[in-house]
């Protein structure tokens, strides 16, 4: 198993996965710009930010190689839609908590009568 999967392709793919999680939270904040509106856009701003962030996040936080570095960043390119897209469908992404509404109702038993 060592030659299909080798160490330092588990190295890259970790690195790429913590990256990942940076990316997607990039990409969403940029996504609200309204210049930002066109699915082609988003994905020119996908592309470009995963290659240069990734690389030198790669390359100042582990030290790796720009190849490696590359690497980690084409990882992070394909995965951090993919994290996305599961997040999303855990519905954790656009949570709302139940007690977040904007009415609250009381029972007649439950109310204080003021004199």
């Amino acid at each position: 198993m060592d030659v299909i999967v080798t160490d330092l392709l588990m190295k890259l793919l970790l690195i790429s996965v913590t990256f990942s999680v940076f990316e997607m939270a990039l990409v969403q904040k940029i996504k609200t710009l309204s210049i930002f509106n066109k699915k082609w856009q988003v994905f020119i701003i996908n592309l470009v930010s995963s290659f240069v962030f990734g690389t030198l996040f790669s390359m100042w936080f582990f030290s790796l190689s720009f190849y490696n570095g590359l690497w980690v960043s084409l990882f992070g390119f394909i995965g951090a839609p993919s994290i996305y897209q599961a997040l999303k469908k855990q519905n954790i992404i656009n949570y709302t908590p139940k007690s977040a509404s904007s009415s609250i109702t009381i029972s007649k038993n439950n109310e204080i009568k003021r004199s």
